[in-house]
């Protein structure tokens, strides 16, 4: 009962953080986009790194909102059929499909673990940052990920928000 309790509490903290850098991406993919259009059109001075800043906090959004999605269990779904199913049966859906997504997930974050590690000899050509910081948005989303995966299968999702 503590160990679900802590569980939830860091899912929680969790998808906190990631709302926040969600927002701070968002922001700045806005900023980097409208400069780079401005600059470029306005001024006739091209932003050269801004579309590979904007690309690579795209990615990162991607992963972190894929993230926040399996906790509030916002990915398509055959909810329809599976309310159809009698209780056993539906408890057993359920649960497979969990046990299924944290099969992909582990495949996700192992694959992105090895693509991480190459990028740490790989350079952005604009920025020129080791591109481990780019891929490491695999394996940081899919540990998030299972961390939700694992609340929502020992404590159960989290209750609906207004969106």
């Amino acid at each position: 009962m503590r160990g679900a309790m802590i569980l939830k509490a860091v899912a929680e903290m969790l998808e906190r953080v990631e709302h926040l850098a969600i927002r701070v991406l968002f922001l700045g993919l806005i900023v980097v986009v409208f400069g780079g259009v401005l600059l470029r059109y306005v001024f006739r001075i091209p932003l050269v790194w801004g579309e590979e800043l904007a690309m690579f906090a795209f990615i990162w959004l991607a992963f972190l909102s894929a993230s926040v999605a399996v906790r509030r269990q916002a990915h398509f779904r055959m909810s329809a059929l599976i309310g159809f199913l009698p209780g056993r049966r539906r408890v057993f859906v359920e649960v497979a499909t969990l046990l299924l997504m944290g099969a992909l997930t582990l495949v996700l974050g192992w694959q992105g673990l090895h693509l991480a590690a190459g990028g740490l000899w790989e350079q952005a050509p604009g920025l020129r940052v080791p591109m481990v910081w780019v891929y490491a948005a695999l394996p940081v989303s899919a540990l998030s990920m299972l961390v939700f995966l694992f609340e929502t299968l020992l404590v159960g999702p989290p209750p609906k928000e207004d969106a």
